[in-house]
């Protein structure tokens, strides 16, 4: 199996199992190789390999999120409706789970960079959707890189929740969720 088929059974055995539980060992498994062979394509061993496979995948998501955002209809409201369907169809990300269980584990240089790696990419279409609704007047001025780090953190925490079968389905807690971030909470001022 070629470099590319090693991306992904590890990026399969990091996302269900994490950094620091996944060795070089069980990679070598699941794609069938010894494990020495590993060391072919990442010398520097397990941690090179992460990040190699997280580099990869947050190219890859942002590529998509950037596509989905920038084809749904131009309000923000849709664009982030867009942006929760497509979250919700694909394999979880865990990005929270990853900063504040592997990332600690990573030598500095390399925690630096997938932080940046990661808000550049897979940030960047929301901080543009949201910024966009405010130069358009759409919405009021905030600080789009706090709504976007808020609504992935959002989109996260309702995928784990659904997976532990806690609250409702995930299409009603996304609903909740948009119209919370939109329209916050408040009652809606009667016309008079």
């Amino acid at each position: 199996m070629g470099y590319e088929g090693i991306l992904d059974a590890a990026e399969d055995l990091f996302r269900e199992r994490g950094f620091q539980a996944v060795t070089l060992t069980d990679v070598a498994r699941e794609v069938g190789i010894r494990k020495p062979s590993l060391y072919y394509h990442f010398p520097e061993g397990k941690e090179q390999l992460f990040v190699a496979v997280q580099e990869r995948m947050f190219q890859r998501i942002g590529d998509q999120l950037q596509e989905v955002v920038e084809g749904a209809p131009p309000s923000l409201e849709a664009r982030l409706r867009h942006a929760a369907g497509w979250f919700f169809q694909r394999p979880p990300l865990f990005l929270l789970a990853m900063i504040h269980h592997d990332m600690p584990a990573l030598r500095e240089e390399n925690r630096k960079s997938l932080t940046a790696m990661s808000y550049g990419v897979i940030m960047r279409p929301l901080v543009e959707a949201v910024q966009t609704a405010i130069d358009s007047g759409e919405i009021r001025e905030v600080n789009p890189h706090v709504v976007a780090g808020g609504f992935i953190s959002l989109l996260e925490g309702i995928t784990i929740a659904a997976r532990a079968g806690f609250g409702h389905d995930v299409e009603e807690m996304m609903a909740a969720s948009l119209d919370m971030v939109l329209n916050g909470l408040r009652p809606i001022p009667s016309e008079t």
